[in-house]
């Protein structure tokens, strides 16, 4: 059992150190699904850790938070959790794999329990261009997109 919390700075620069490649939490899907699955996963995380102090307009690096998962016996392992170009991401671990397995299925099993805070949140989509605008309200997500002329 695994308690989960926003990593320290000391933790957050430590991490930089056992951190791979990013993987997609969330597998391609229809867009339309993917991304109310998108904006839901960013209000669990806003209900379990706070608005991401660095979220951004630009939907490929709309957030992150480095999260530390602290087990009973006080042994820590920290890992970064992201907005990138495939939608909601995280960041391999390069140590004990089987752990991090371990501790990232308890991870999403939170999220999945979780029930989102409210927020509205505009960004674009520079690869397109479109402008994307995440709502969730009452626990339900509302995406609306548009490819905007003027950025073209």
């Amino acid at each position: 059992m695994y308690n989960f919390r926003l990593a320290t700075k000391d933790e957050e620069k430590a991490a930089w150190k056992t951190m791979g490649g990013g993987e997609w939490i969330y597998g391609a899907g229809t867009a339309a699904d993917g991304e109310r699955a998108y904006a839901l996963f960013l209000g669990k995380c806003i209900a379990l850790f706070g608005m991401p102090e660095n979220l951004s307009e630009d939907w490929e690096n709309m957030y992150d938070y480095f999260i530390t998962a602290e087990d009973e016996n006080g042994v820590v392992l920290t890992f970064n959790i992201y907005h990138g170009s495939g939608g909601p991401s995280y960041t391999e671990y390069k140590g004990d794999s089987d752990r991090f397995d371990e501790i990232f299925r308890e991870f999403m099993a939170l999220i999945d329990k979780t029930v989102p805070a409210d927020y509205v949140h505009e960004s674009v989509y520079y690869d397109i261009p479109a402008n994307v605008k995440y709502t969730v309200k009452d626990g339900k997500a509302y995406v609306e997109s548009k490819i905007d002329e003027d950025l073209m």
